[in-house]
């Protein structure tokens, strides 16, 4: 078992870093579960579809995949921004667990 000094290194940027990078394919792996879930949570949300169809009914087609590939690149952003958040709470979670650990060894919190 690790001792407190050995714990409070998992607390470093880098080791947290490390940590997260070495889960993060298996983090990211939808099994089955979760793709039920996320089914159930999107239904009825094929929003990018009816953009697209709205689009090729009113701009005129060579704007048609510019205008499609903005809204792409706009949201590969938020996909981008979701994963930056993910990985943040993860490690905050993380350093949270580690803390807590120290501080039942150190008797200030009854574990």
């Amino acid at each position: 078992m690790l001792n407190k000094e050995e714990l409070k290194s998992f607390q470093e940027e880098s080791v947290t870093d490390f940590w997260y990078n070495t889960r993060s394919e298996v983090l990211y792996i939808l099994n089955d579960i979760d793709k039920k879930k996320i089914a159930e949570i999107t239904k009825g949300e094929d929003t990018y579809q009816k953009i697209a169809n709205e689009i090729f009914q009113i701009a005129k087609e060579n704007d048609r995949e510019r205008i499609l590939e903005k809204i792409d690149k706009h949201c590969n952003k938020l996909v981008n921004i979701g994963g930056y958040e993910n990985e943040k709470f993860y490690k905050v979670g993380f350093i949270d667990g580690i803390n807590l650990i120290i501080e039942c060894i150190e008797g200030k919190v009854k574990c």
